[in-house]
């Protein structure tokens, strides 16, 4: 019984349909095991369909936006940034930069939603240059951490951890072409189950 007001409690917080606890009630109702639990499905069912509808949405309105910026959008809802520590005159602070418009793009762009969060991922230079300085994980943490605060996004809408650092590409003949350091943006939930 107590798994029925937990239901009851979580179906009645949703906005979706107003006489969703009456529904939730008539369900509780019914004696039959089966017939009960064919209810609630049902149920179920009416209030998965905004969820999945707010992600299409996203997903639509982040193509859209996105749609110019070649390569950034590595999946519906992931991003990847590369990023090169040999930028010399903003080295400090390029990073940041990135991960804040990409953030800030995002967010204006599925604005009337709170139902989403990013995880943002770093990845720095594995390998060593013989010329250049290519960003370590740590450089990348702290400068993701620094974008992600002046986006405005509530701390508990986001996380920034550090990943394994990045493989290098390399040319034809084996030397390395791109210390490869980068970062990942992943848009996650619209109700489809919060991981982070």
């Amino acid at each position: 019984m107590a798994s029925i007001g937990l239901i009851a409690l979580a179906f009645g917080a949703t906005n979706a349909h107003a006489d969703l606890r009456s529904d939730v009630a008539r369900c509780a109702a019914i004696v039959d095991g089966a017939a009960r639990l064919a209810c609630f499905d049902t149920l179920a069912g009416g209030v998965e369909a905004p969820q999945s509808a707010a992600r299409d949405a996203a997903i639509a309105a982040l193509s859209r936006e996105f749609r110019f910026d070649r390569g950034l959008m590595t999946g519906p809802l992931s991003f990847r940034v590369a990023v090169s520590g040999n930028l010399v005159l903003s080295r400090e602070t390029a990073a940041a930069r990135e991960v804040e418009d990409v953030v800030r793009r995002i967010a204006r762009t599925i604005d009337g939603s709170n139902d989403w969060r990013v995880a943002v991922t770093v990845h720095g230079g594995k390998a060593k240059l013989s010329r250049g300085h290519p960003y370590t994980g740590e450089e990348l943490l702290a400068q993701a951490r620094a974008g992600m605060a002046s986006t405005g996004l509530a701390e508990t809408r986001y996380t920034v951890t550090r990943g394994a650092d990045a493989e290098p590409v390399l040319w034809d003949d084996g030397r390395v072409r791109s210390a490869n350091e980068h970062i990942e943006i992943e848009i996650e939930g619209f109700g489809n189950g919060l991981t982070r």
